[in-house]
């Protein structure tokens, strides 16, 4: 197994990127093909101990910054990390590509160089957003602003292999996001998706949810579009950061309340590790011939760990595979109903 890593892109390049690629070749026993500058990549790997493990160096001496332009900076830098991290697993030397680089450059690279799967109308990028429970999925959270009924259909569709193979949900609740609970609701997209999702065989679809009610776990997946996918996740991220922020601030208030933080330090510690992004690595970009993890643009070394590991569940798991099948005979159905109503 040999995963593709981007060394050049994201905030904490490339000290943390290689730190979590060495943790990553430890613990998991993959190898991970670092894709960048050498020179950069060898002074990296010189201040950790490396013995034993695989971790070979691929050279790509141009970088997509967050500043370009997603498919210009593609379709110029081919000599880019990304572009050439895309290569390996297209030509077969690599199993899945990882990055925690310009997202836009991210998803251009793998649309361009990978394509969509056969049947395939849009990629979405599916992420685990914490619960009360454990974790949910949702999806489209960037990858499409604007998509069709027939897109967020096969967004549950997927979104279902994914919790079933990755999560382990046996048969999940999907669910989509609205403006209220209540069947009816919604906008002119919602409805018409409703309408295609209560017909779609293999999903276990329940309707509508309210962004309030998706931290209560009543969805195993929330499908939506990219934009409003997007906005949900950042303020929710907002929302923790303000919480985690006040709750700090109330501890450090006076000595009993910093006595009492004392006390319940371990608490604090285990709910830290609950919200914490870094813990589920990165988001995927489903709907690919090969497999790609984006991982957010300040991912630390434990988030790089962590978006290897999902890589490395992606590549056992044969997701592409089970979601190919599945998405053929979704189409073969509907194309078969469609020829019953002639």
């Amino acid at each position: 197994m040999n995963i593709a890593l981007d060394v050049m892109g994201g905030d904490n390049a490339p000290h943390d990127i290689v730190a979590g690629a060495i943790l990553a070749a430890r613990q998991f026993g993959v190898t991970v093909s670092l894709v960048g500058r050498p020179d950069v990549i060898e002074r990296e790997l010189a201040r950790h101990p490396t013995r034993g493990l695989n971790l070979p160096i691929v050279p790509a001496l141009e970088v997509i910054e967050m500043s370009d332009k997603p498919a210009e900076a593609v379709r110029t830098k081919k000599d880019s990390s990304m572009v050439v991290a895309c290569k390996l697993v297209k030509e077969g030397e690599a199993d899945a590509f990882v990055t925690a680089g310009n997202t836009g450059g991210a998803l251009a690279a793998g649309i361009l160089h990978f394509g969509r799967m056969q049947s395939i109308q849009r990629p979405a990028l599916i992420v685990p957003f914490p619960t009360s429970r454990g974790f949910c999925l949702i999806l489209d959270v960037g990858a499409n602003a604007d998509v069709k009924p027939e897109q967020l259909q096969q967004f549950g569709v997927m979104g279902s292999i994914y919790s079933r193979r990755i999560m382990g949900v046996s048969n999940p609740i999907v669910r989509i996001l609205s403006n209220g609970e209540e069947e009816g609701k919604g906008s002119q997209l919602v409805l018409e998706s409703t309408a295609l999702l209560e017909q779609t065989p293999g999903i276990r679809f329940l309707g509508n949810i309210e962004a309030r009610d998706v931290a209560n776990h009543v969805a195993d997946v929330v499908i939506t579009d990219g934009f409003t996918g997007n906005v949900f996740m950042k303020g929710a991220e907002g929302i923790v950061k303000l919480a985690q922020g006040v709750l700090l601030d109330e501890i450090k208030a006076g000595p009993i309340s910093s006595i009492g933080g004392l006390l319940v330090r371990s608490a604090l510690r285990r709910m830290h590790r609950r919200l914490d992004d870094s813990e589920y690595g990165g988001a995927v970009l489903l709907g690919l011939s090969n497999l790609l993890v984006v991982g957010h643009g300040r991912s630390n070394t434990n988030a790089i760990r962590h978006a290897l590991r999902v890589a490395k569940q992606l590549i056992d798991s044969r997701l592409v595979e089970e979601i190919q099948s599945d998405i053929s005979e979704l189409i073969d159905s509907h194309e078969a109903l469609v020829a019953l109503q002639r």
